[in-house]
């Protein structure tokens, strides 16, 4: 069963993958609308970031920032780098996620902050209460799977990784609407995370 899994679940990636070769290699950001759902790619370096990074920002500059994230890069690195190795495993994988989560979710209090810092008071607690209701969202999500599917075994053994994955894009994606928020208002994208390769 879990070989089956793993099976399903590297097909989907490759199945993915096919469909994005299939996307024109570069899209002009001025004449595409940002709003679809569709991906961009970047040819140089193979990296894929969801159109939905970047609503805002019409010259398709924060997306090309974003392209170049260190968390994304050393996760890509580490979990190439693991997956290829003789200790892989279906714990340790889980581990490696958790690590980056970790990461994804140092990144999003300090722009939360940073962004909460430069604005006036009716957006700033517009911010809040929108950072409340996402937070709310994210953690009623992530029980309804876990009672759903990861407690009951439905997934399997490599559940709890899955979820885990969903779990580091959620707090990923956030943390970039807020990195574009703040690029809006003063032209700033910083990581806190510094890149150890």
């Amino acid at each position: 069963m879990k070989g089956k899994i793993l099976l399903l679940f590297f097909i989907t990636i490759l199945l993915s993958a096919c469909q994005n070769n299939s996307q024109p290699a570069a899209l002009n950001s001025e004449t595409e609308s940002k709003e679809t759902t569709e991906v961009q790619s970047d040819p140089t370096n193979n990296e894929v970031l969801p159109m939905s990074i970047g609503n805002y920002d019409l010259k398709g500059e924060f997306y090309d920032e974003m392209l170049q994230n260190p968390i994304d890069r050393d996760y890509e690195a580490e979990f190439n780098e693991f997956q290829n190795s003789e200790e892989f495993t279906t714990l340790g994988w889980g581990a490696l996620v958790g690590k980056y989560t970790e990461h994804w979710d140092k990144e999003l209090n300090q722009i939360y902050n940073k962004l909460l810092s430069k604005l006036d008071r009716e957006p700033k607690e517009a911010l809040i209460a929108s950072q409340k209701e996402w937070l709310k969202y994210h953690l009623k999500e992530t029980e309804f799977v876990e009672k759903a599917f990861i407690d009951n075994g439905y997934l399997g053994s490599q559940g709890s990784v899955s979820l885990g994955t969903v779990i580091m894009g959620r707090i990923r994606e956030r943390t970039m609407q807020l990195f574009e928020y703040r690029y809006l208002l003063d032209g700033e994208v910083e990581f806190l995370y510094q890149s150890n390769k």
